[in-house]
């Protein structure tokens, strides 16, 4: 098999899908069978072939797997997740057309792949149904962001070809570098429009959130990180300050409006966006340390993430909605999501502290050494999230633990075991780190 598979495979499950969307049981399973099967090829297929198809170079090699893998790993967990939930019929077709088309952009080596990227992102848009009206319509501005971009690549590509031509004109690659910027923040969602996916929370456990939050940010990254990789002159100086300024504002703007967030999954996202701002940090400062503590973030991130989605679904999805009405008594299980729930968000909001995997001291040794009073920016985020974390985990515990809930189940055992592979990536942080090492080995140096 060829490495555009690896798209059509996803693409092709999403349109089965999509049509057995009555099934639960048979949705879930060809979800998995498609990701299962895409993370088998990735590990099979020959290394370093150039595949011409469709007008298009293919390629796939050994740098590439890792971002693959991580990518099918966490849309497995996603889908599992989902499969306990009313999501998994909305939630399972367009994550699953997202991975295709998040494939084909690490896979192609062309500028299509600009193209590529808001396709994914617009497709994923559909898995907010059905949802509360506020999710709905946050959404939809979310597709006018995603879209905005085109045209910035669109001029970056005319500029380019000028810059070859006349390459004394050094103005043509300054002024490239510049308009690579507002791709990132609509793409990554940064300051000022960072609260564009936490409305997409509202209401229901946030499946198409978080996969926004781990599969969407981890491509984006792997994209712009390739585009400087290819083309160092897009990366500046003066550019990349203005991308960690904004990254700082995502840090304390995220933090500050989760203290008057109502809704735990909101406050999750907040977390989420945190977390991202100092990756952002990280890769603008352009060294070796803080890239690799950046990527070591976003793993944390991803992982912390899913634990957190996994039970508020749950929570959501183990209630006994008819003993809930006749009587309330302890919930057992119930009070263990919570803790879990509680635990994987407070991870993400003490992240510039988080020692050993979480990759956060790293990320602020680099980055204190240019600005002092960034670790201030951070405990600033760090205390609005334990703020808005403490409001909301009241009314999780009102809600979805002091009620009659059924006995363990299938869904309380996705997040325990979750839980379990959190810990144990905690205690073994150099396997973290060795992974790391090779999923930036080919953008080094910045």
């Amino acid at each position: 098999m060829k490495p555009y598979w690896l798209v059509a495979i996803p693409l092709l499950g999403a349109g089965i899908v999509w049509m057995t969307r009555r099934w639960r049981v048979l949705v879930t399973g060809l979800g998995l069978a498609s990701m299962l099967f895409c993370a088998y090829l990735v590990v099979c297929l020959p290394l370093g072939e150039v595949i011409p198809f469709l007008g298009q170079i293919w390629s796939l090699d050994r740098n590439m797997q890792p971002w693959l893998l991580f990518m099918y790993g966490i849309t497995v967990v996603l889908l599992v997740i989902a499969a306990s939930t009313e999501q998994v019929s909305s939630f399972s077709a367009p994550a699953l057309a997202s991975v295709g088309l998040f494939s084909a952009v690490i896979l192609l080596r062309s500028w299509m792949s600009f193209l590529l990227v808001p396709a994914a992102l617009a497709v994923l848009a559909l898995a907010v149904y059905p949802s509360v009206p506020a999710a709905v319509r946050a959404a939809s501005r979310y597709l006018t962001c995603v879209s905005l971009p085109i045209p910035f690549f669109l001029a970056i590509s005319i500029l380019l070809d000028r810059f070859a031509l006349f390459p004394d004109e050094v103005s043509l690659a300054n002024w490239g570098a510049w308009l690579v910027i507002p791709p990132i923040v609509l793409w990554l969602t940064l300051f000022p429009i960072h609260w564009t996916t936490l409305l997409w929370a509202k209401g229901n456990p946030p499946l198409a959130p978080a996969f926004l939050w781990t599969v969407k940010d981890w491509i984006v990254i792997f994209f712009f990180l390739a585009l400087w990789q290819q083309m160092p002159f897009l990366r500046t100086e003066n550019t990349m300050a203005v991308l960690g300024s904004l990254g700082v504002l995502t840090v304390v703007f995220s933090g500050a409006w989760a203290v008057l967030q109502s809704s735990p999954s909101a406050v999750l996202g907040c977390a989420a966006m945190s977390a991202l701002g100092i990756a952002v940090q990280g890769i603008a400062v352009g060294s070796d340390e803080a890239l690799a503590g950046a990527i070591s973030v976003l793993i944390h991130r991803g992982i912390a993430i899913l634990l957190a989605s996994s039970a508020l679904a749950a929570l959501y999805s183990s209630i006994n909605e008819e003993c809930a009405a006749k009587e309330r008594s302890f919930s057992w299980p119930g009070l263990a999501l919570l803790l879990i729930f509680l635990i994987s968000v407070l991870a993400l909001a003490v992240l510039p502290l988080y020692s050993h995997f979480g990759g956060g001291q790293h990320t602020a040794a680099a980055l204190q050494a240019r600005e002092s009073r960034l670790m201030q920016a951070w405990w600033v985020s760090s205390v609005g999230i334990v703020i808005g974390l403490a409001r909301t985990s009241w009314q999780l515990w009102r809600d979805k633990v002091r009620v009659s809930a059924k006995p363990i189940s299938i869904p309380v055992l996705v997040a325990i075991c979750l839980f379990l592979l959190w810990l144990w990536l905690e205690s073994s942080p150099s396997l973290i780190w060795g992974w790391v090492s090779r999923v930036i080995a080919p953008f080094l140096p910045l």
